[in-house]
């Protein structure tokens, strides 16, 4: 993995790809006068889908809503940690950038990741899913004294023409580095639960979406600090899609909001977890 470290640092096209990409969604996108309306205390009682076992709603009214809108710097992301990790692995930022002309590369069904030939693509699917697959916690004590580091909220967008994202995700880590948070469909008012965790020994993070076993999406902790984050995303190990997550400024105030215009909205479509989240 050493030859990650440095790289969004060394390859400035990459970088300004994704930023290109994230710009469009921001100055085209219509949803920033929704969001002080989403993730707010009262939101949540709307939205139970939301909230799993291991989340950070359980210390939610020991900030401010707003705290979990916030980004962390990598600094403070990289040392938040409970765990003994490897320093070589951790010296340095790993940017994982995904598809042609980045360090995450296919090619004849394997994967390659540096130019190095790593797994078959059935195989890197796999270690996602394990990787993403998070054991509950031993308690209810253990899920309400879980310390969590927001990582943010986001607008997800999954191609270049898609700058009116009805996806948005909240996302924090625990000390422990398992991932909880929230995607949420602006258009169906559904929302569902992420989990997933931090691999220590390769900075590597990957998430389950709901009850779902189908999809798993997959970025590294320095992505997460960033204001666009490049997702790997797992399709049942069947094919695999580049999407990403733009990050939304935090609210200016502790408003209430009611989402209104989303009340009336759903689906009773039985493959929406599937169909309905990407």
């Amino acid at each position: 993995m050493g030859g990650l470290h440095g790289w969004a640092g060394s390859r400035p096209g990459r970088v300004n790809y994704w930023h290109g990409w994230g710009n469009n969604v921001r100055t085209r996108w219509t949803g920033y006068h929704h969001h002080n309306n989403w993730f707010h205390g009262d939101w949540w009682y709307r939205h139970p889908g939301g909230v799993c076992r291991w989340h950070y709603y359980h210390r939610f009214n020991d900030y401010p809503w707003g705290y979990w809108w916030q980004r962390p710097t990598w600094n403070v992301a990289s040392s938040w940690f409970s765990w003994t990790a490897p320093a070589t692995v951790w010296s340095e930022p790993i940017y994982y950038d995904y598809g042609s002309g980045g360090n995450v590369t296919y090619e004849d069904n394997r994967v390659y990741i540096d130019g190095e030939d790593v797994a078959s693509a059935d195989e890197f699917a796999q270690s996602a899913a394990v990787l993403a697959t998070v054991q509950p916690p031993e308690s209810e004590e253990a899920a309400d004294e879980a310390e969590w580091l927001p990582l943010g909220t986001f607008a997800l967008s999954t191609s270049k023409e898609d700058v009116e994202p009805t996806r948005i995700v909240q996302l924090a880590v625990d000390k422990s580095g398992i991932i909880a948070g929230t995607l949420y469909n602006s258009e169906t008012d559904e929302s569902a639960a992420i989990q997933g965790r931090v691999d220590k020994n390769t900075q590597r993070v990957a998430m389950r979406i709901g009850e779902s076993d189908k999809v798993v999406a997959e970025t590294g902790l320095y992505n997460l600090t960033q204001d666009e984050v490049p997702l790997l995303v797992h399709f049942e190990g069947e094919r695999v899609e580049n999407y990403i997550l733009v990050r939304l400024d935090e609210p200016e105030d502790d408003q209430d909001g009611d989402d209104a215009d989303a009340d009336d909205a759903g689906s009773d479509d039985d493959d929406s977890l599937d169909r309905g989240i990407f």
